[in-house]
């Protein structure tokens, strides 16, 4: 048991604030409101982003005065969580099944890729499955032993459920159920006056949300009407349709197919990998079987009841309206893993071998698909990493560096006010009029490539050496192909460049200096300083050429600037660096791989003549760049 733990923990842990990369904005609105609640806000109910319940934010408020503003900061609180539910869900099927489900149910959460993942994003979703999974073995254990306080506990821990995550709206219609069979089966006695305490405990718990929902009830239903098949957008042909085939894939995703959302999952991924596939169909069976016994019954009821929020809503099956499902889902495997631990006609050891090499098995494909989940670049798009990247690059530049950010980035990226620490030496401009007249160095200009730049020019004051970098690529969840996300013009001093040249090209551009570094054996960053001192007539396309004996091992040939600095903007006084990365199909060797550098122009292809600066020779069209 405690090794479960220790993995659970290690897999929610590890590199938290890492993988998956990025913080969605649904994660930054959680720290948005965390940081409101440190300042005093303390609501029941929090509007933004659809709005959402407030327990998961008072938690990341903990967090965010512990950790700062850090995507560390709003994923802890879900880490925690899924680490702790490990033992809620140990607690609960040994006292339904016995001590070997309970130790398997644990080991089953602890390295299944759903409730692994569910554990690492920043999201309030997570704590709807230990609040769940604790009111039934609390109210397990009032049933049992007759004690009106643990009935009133119980009650009180179900009530906290309604603050976590809509979903958990269903609960009522379950526990109904339950209580409903249990009267079916004569269990009247046991029921009767505990369940009032329940009821009477989560009242007081829930009264201060009934009121706020009373008194603003759009606050609550918004969501829900939104997703709902019910509404036009979500049904297909009929609503009798769609619910059909929700179902349908509802139930088949533990086992085919599951949520096709990247963000929630590796899209299409079933719950379980192959190896559980068995013991889950076994724990079912068992469960069908078994329905006369309340333990088996109530896992069934579970199980179907709380699918509930993904067969009524769009996008089935959608593993966070599904969550409420997970604990039950977890116990069905852990039940059919128990009967092969178990199985009369082989040894217990070959039992005990078969459910370690399945478990450990399982650890593995989890560990494999995740991997390569949270290293895929079309999630960090997901989770909007660009704009993580951007608030890691505010925050680094210097404390004597005047920065000035597009209001756009600002307001379009929440993640962006959350983690950038000091946002008030800030200037956030909607147009040239909100930037001065003049941009002294040292500065930094974050700005939306896709408007105008024009303005670019027009505010710099030369002598200045300019760095022109795009930011990453970002793309929206409807977008096909991915751009980047700003780019970055910083101004400095002139006086880190050498004051002489290396060469000229058709006496138009000087090449000020270059700088070549190998990056790894097949990778080589180029820094390059141009310098004109004329408009010129014509955008320019820089190529940078890695030959060999065979031929080109790389190249890259990109406008200067990647197109950020047109020809006509070229004014004397000003240097310009960019920096290429050359990726290679070869180790590169200085020995025998040349670096040829050269500029031709645009719109005819045409290369520029290049003239050694210092003797005055004709070097044909390309300069030899000497290696790292």
């Amino acid at each position: 048991m405690l090794l479960a733990l220790l993995v659970a923990a290690l897999l929610r842990f590890w590199q938290l604030d890492q993988f998956p990369a990025g913080l969605f904005r649904d994660e930054a609105f959680n720290g948005l409101d965390a940081l409101k609640v440190l300042k005093g806000n303390h609501a029941l109910f929090f509007p933004a982003n659809n709005g959402r319940e407030p327990l998961y934010i008072y938690l990341t408020a903990v967090a965010v005065s512990i950790w700062g503003q850090t995507t560390f900061a709003v994923r802890v609180a879900a880490a925690f969580a899924g680490t702790l539910m490990t033992v809620t869900i140990y607690l609960l099927a040994k006292s339904w099944f016995g001590w070997r489900t309970g130790i398997l149910a644990a080991w089953i959460w602890a390295i299944t890729l759903w409730p692994v993942h569910l554990s690492r994003v920043g999201l309030r979703t997570i704590l709807i499955v230990p609040v769940l999974t604790l009111t039934f073995w609390l109210a397990t254990e009032a049933y049992r032993r007759q004690k009106a306080w643990l009935w009133g506990v119980a009650g009180m821990v179900y009530g906290l459920g309604f603050y976590t995550y809509l979903a958990f709206r269903f609960t009522p219609a379950l526990l109904l159920l339950v209580v409903l069979y249990l009267l079916l089966l004569g269990r009247r006695d046991r029921l009767w006056p505990g369940v009032l305490w329940f009821a009477a405990a989560s009242l007081i718990v829930i009264l201060p949300m009934v009121f706020l929902i009373l008194n603003q009830p759009d606050l609550f239903f918004g969501r829900s009407g939104q997703v709902s098949i019910l509404h036009p957008d979500v049904y297909e042909d009929s609503v009798v349709k769609t619910l059909f085939n929700n179902i349908f894939a509802s139930l088949g995703m533990f086992l085919w197919r599951g949520d096709s959302i990247l963000r929630h999952n590796p899209a299409g991924r079933p719950v379980f990998d192959p190896l559980i596939v068995i013991p889950f169909l076994m724990g079912f069976l068992y469960c069908l079987r078994n329905w006369h016994k309340p333990p088996a019954m109530i896992v069934l009821l579970w199980l179907f009841v709380m699918l509930g929020p993904t067969i009524l809503a769009a996008d089935a099956p959608h593993f966070l309206r599904a969550s409420a499902a997970l604990p039950a889902a977890v116990l069905v495997p852990a039940i059919g893993l128990a009967m092969i631990w178990q199985w009369l006609k082989i040894p217990s050891w070959a039992g005990t071998f078969v459910v370690a090499c399945l478990l450990s098995g399982s650890l593995l494909w989890t560990v494999r698909d995740y991997r390569a989940y949270s290293t895929d670049p079309q999630v960090a798009f997901a989770f909007e990493s660009a704009a993580t990247e951007l608030a890691g690059r505010l925050n680094s530049e210097g404390a004597e560096t005047d920065v000035y950010l597009d209001d756009r980035l600002w307001t379009s990226w929440p993640s962006l006010s959350f983690l950038v620490t000091d946002d008030e030496r800030i200037v956030k401009y909607l147009s040239v009029e909100d930037l001065p007249e003049k941009v002294m160095e040292p500065s930094a200009i974050y700005a939306w490539p896709y408007d105008s730049l024009d303005f670019i020019p027009e505010i710099l004051e030369p002598s200045l050496l300019l760095t022109v970098k795009d930011g990453p690529l970002t793309r929206g969840d409807l977008e096909d192909k991915a751009y980047p996300l700003y780019v970055r013009y910083g101004i400095e001093s002139p006086l880190v460049v050498d004051p002489g040249s290396l060469a000229s090209f058709a006496d138009q551009v000087f090449l000020r200096m270059v700088d070549v570094v190998q990056l790894d054996p097949e990778t080589l960053q180029v820094d390059i300083y141009w310098e004109a001192e004329e408009i010129m007539d014509d955008d320019l396309v820089a190529f940078v050429h890695v030959a060999g004996p065979q031929g080109l091992i790389g190249q890259d040939d990109t406008p200067l600037a990647n197109g950020r600095w047109p020809g006509a903007w070229w004014q004397p006084g000003i240097i310009l660096e960019e920096s290429r990365t050359i990726n290679l199909s070869e180790p590169f060797d200085s020995r025998q791989h040349d670096i040829d550098l050269g500029l031709y122009r645009a719109s005819s292809g045409e290369r520029l003549q290049v003239i050694d600066f210092a003797t005055g020779q004709d070097l044909g069209t390309a300069w030899t760049i000497t290696g790292p």
